[in-house]
């Protein structure tokens, strides 16, 4: 966060900033472990809101008793602004991670996903084994377009130029 700081500061030394793709990754390994459903119950995010929105009316309350001393109306501030950027990047890895999981398709389970592979498969080798009402066998498919790689025939050779103007008439 200190350095992430110094970014926005005339004096650039020791700032740094990276999207490190974190979001990405903890959304991808929960992909993987089929492990949402169980992060979801943990109520992770909506328990950081609660503890920073406690923390804040703490401070916030805190330096409203203490309104004769002038420091520590300012440390309170200052503690409360704070607390206040901090629930700002914990609700932009939210949003990350919210990205991130539509990216990986989380709202289906790894067994809902195998479920509807298998659906389609069985809906494509029925739609493939069906014999037309001709009574033949099913036609071959079309060839397939040339590739650009060069393994097709060779391209048309161009049209010829035209022909030259005819010469002027002499005067």
């Amino acid at each position: 966060m200190a350095a992430k700081e110094k970014m926005g500061k005339k004096n650039k030394t020791g700032a740094a900033f990276t999207d490190d793709g974190f979001p990405m990754g903890i959304a991808y390994i929960l992909k993987l472990l089929d492990q949402y459903r169980d992060f979801d119950s943990l109520h992770w995010f909506q328990s950081l809101r609660e503890k920073y929105a406690r923390d804040v009316q703490a401070a916030r309350t805190s330096a409203q008793r203490q309104r004769q001393d002038e420091k520590l109306l300012q440390t309170m501030t200052l503690t409360a602004r704070r607390l206040d950027l901090y629930q700002l990047e914990f609700d932009q890895l939210f949003y990350s991670l919210s990205s991130a999981r539509i990216f990986f398709r989380a709202d289906k389970t790894a067994a809902e996903e195998t479920e509807e592979r298998e659906a389609r498969a069985e809906a494509s080798e029925a739609s493939a084994s069906t014999v037309p009402e001709t009574g033949g066998p099913a036609a071959p498919p079309p060839p397939p377009p040339p590739s650009a790689g060069g393994a097709g025939p060779p391209p048309p050779p161009p049209p010829p130029p035209p022909p030259p103007p005819p010469p002027p008439p002499p005067m």
